[in-house]
């Protein structure tokens, strides 16, 4: 009774092992390893009006594990504007899915290509995607906004270690290629016409008077 409890007990570690060797070891991790605003050359992020910018990114896959090519994305992209270079501690970021971008035709095929692993030979190669965004300083909270990052979209079925290398953010406060442009939260002439103008005004003006009143 006692030699059956031991293999038992033994097989069970043994599988325990076996488990956290594979995790340990086996593993895919993208990350985004540089990020920069290409055009237009003067960009001001002004109070909401639409603002198309161009950018590129370089993506390696840092894990031990292959990713074989295939016939979907291994990950997206997508823009938000940040209160904090570190996407993962922002306080405020918008929009909360992210601004869709549009992948060169040319770079499309990149994003289900082969990324070896680290320890292949030769290792995964960086890949450089070039893309464009449409993306609307908002009225809320303009003031607070610091950086407009871009982050790694993975699907949860392809698998990531870690998520602290998946986005870099650019400040707002420099002109390409050093910054990602400026921000301007000053109402433009087609901004005061604007109902979310309105909105913010009532919610952050009338708002609190009528809380006192009351």
């Amino acid at each position: 009774m006692f030699m059956m409890y031991g293999r038992f007990d033994v097989a069970s570690w043994l599988l325990v092992i076996c488990i956290g060797v594979q995790r340990s070891f086996g593993e895919v991790d993208f990350a985004l390893t540089s990020y920069e605003v290409t055009g237009p050359d003067l960009v001001d992020y002004r109070l909401g009006e639409d603002v198309i910018i161009n950018a590129t990114v370089k993506v390696k896959n840092v894990g031990s594990d292959d990713v074989s090519s295939g016939p979907t994305n291994h990950f997206g992209l997508r823009l938000y504007f940040s209160n904090n270079i570190n996407l993962e501690d922002a306080t405020l970021h918008t929009p909360s899915t992210g601004y869709d971008v549009d992948v060169d035709d040319s770079d499309r095929d990149k994003m289900k290509g082969g990324f070896p692993g680290s320890t292949s030979n030769p290792p995964s190669p960086v890949r450089q995607i070039s893309f464009s965004a449409n993306v609307t300083m908002p009225f809320y909270n303009c003031t607070q906004y610091s950086h407009l990052c871009t982050k790694l979209k993975i699907p949860v079925a392809n698998g990531n270690d870690g998520t602290d290398n998946n986005f870099q953010c650019l400040a707002l406060i420099a002109q390409p290629p050093l910054g990602a442009g400026f921000r301007d939260c000053r109402p433009s002439s087609s901004t005061l016409l604007s109902p979310s103008l309105y909105n913010v005004m009532i919610m952050g003006v009338l708002l609190p008077v009528l809380l006192l009143v009351v």
